[in-house]
């Protein structure tokens, strides 16, 4: 008894110091925070910068990584609402290094600092293309390849609010978001396209989706944009856009067809595949990736290898069918 006693009694002193090492760490943060602020305040934003610079550094090398993080983080936020995008982007990126070297894993958490530090930024800032390089790169785990669909919702979102629609767009093509990417590419097109290109705008964003294996969001663009856009509005087929009519009919194929119905429509729909040369380039792989069509062959690229291979992988599929019902013939006459 008395030794559960005392073992009970060190438990609780353990707890009691932990709790005061807490606050104390706590109090230290605050007064470091609070002389930060008031170096901004005064506009010494150099002297605030590389005092958040030194404090990150010593953080680091003590391996006190939230220490680190939080210091770094509250920085940044604050060089931002004053204005300081250049030494805020340059913490920033210590920031992502930080998340990058100690492999940090996406949480709602880190994700949403990232993505708050870029809603604040302003396009004026010749540091941010290279922060946001370096926090996709950083994203670029469990799965997302090419960075966290949500930080390219963020990044697309913030080039669409500055009008910049060529980065925007290309942001889209990596998110999850089919409704967004609808009501950019309406508004895309009418302030930017010509009335004939109502169809290209969203064809290539569909295209581009199956490409990167996305169906889901390829159908809620589709559908988004044909029944929104002012010069559209449908909500299915047939549309007076024949190539509008060939993704209608292509995304219906990939979900419930075959590659002997993908090959026809390939063929029907040769002169309007052919408005825009990438378009054979994405149905290639489209037809590898939904239907095992093998790569076309180097001297036959584009629509007319794609056709040379969905037709060899027809007739070397009702070859193999073909020998198989010669063995069993031979079987019998044995």
């Amino acid at each position: 008894y008395k030794n559960r006693r005392t073992g009970l009694f060190k438990v609780q002193n353990l707890a009691l110091m932990a709790a005061e090492f807490s606050t104390k760490n706590n109090s230290r943060l605050e007064r470091i925070h609070q002389k930060f602020k008031n170096s901004v305040e005064n506009g010494k934003f150099y002297e605030a910068s590389q005092m958040t610079k030194t404090l990150y550094f010593r953080y680091k090398s003590q391996k006190k990584y939230e220490d680190a993080e939080y210091i770094l983080y509250d920085s940044v936020i604050i060089l931002l609402e004053h204005n300081q995008h250049e030494s805020a982007f340059d913490l920033g990126r210590l920031l992502v290094k930080l998340y990058t070297e100690t492999k940090k894993n996406i949480s709602d958490e880190s994700l949403e600092k990232i993505c708050k530090i870029l809603s604040l930024s302003s396009k004026s800032s010749e540091s941010r293309n290279d922060y946001i390089s370096e926090a996709l790169s950083w994203s670029s785990q469990e799965g997302y390849k090419y960075g966290h669909p949500q930080l390219h919702s963020v990044i697309a979102n913030k080039y669409w609010q500055e009008k910049d629609y060529h980065s925007a767009r290309k942001h889209f093509s990596y998110t999850n978001d089919g409704c967004q990417c609808a009501m950019f590419l309406i508004e895309y097109h009418i302030l930017s396209g010509f009335p004939g290109e109502i169809d290209l705008f969203v064809t290539q964003a569909v295209l581009q989706f199956l490409c990167l294996r996305n169906q889901p969001t390829a159908n809620t663009t589709f559908i988004n944009y044909t029944s929104n856009h002012p010069g559209i509005h449908r909500t299915n087929y047939p549309y007076k856009q024949p190539l509008l009519n060939f993704i209608a009919f292509l995304l219906l194929i990939i979900e419930k067809g075959n590659v002997e119905q993908y090959a026809i429509l390939c063929e029907h729909y040769q002169p309007s595949i052919h408005k825009d040369p990438t378009y054979s380039q994405y149905l290639d792989k489209i037809g590898q990736i939904f239907f095992g069509i093998p790569p076309p062959k180097k001297e036959k690229s584009g629509i007319f290898g794609l056709l040379d291979n969905l037709m060899e992988s027809m007739f070397s599929t009702e070859s193999s069918e073909e020998t198989e019902k010669m063995a069993v013939v031979a079987e019998e006459v044995d």
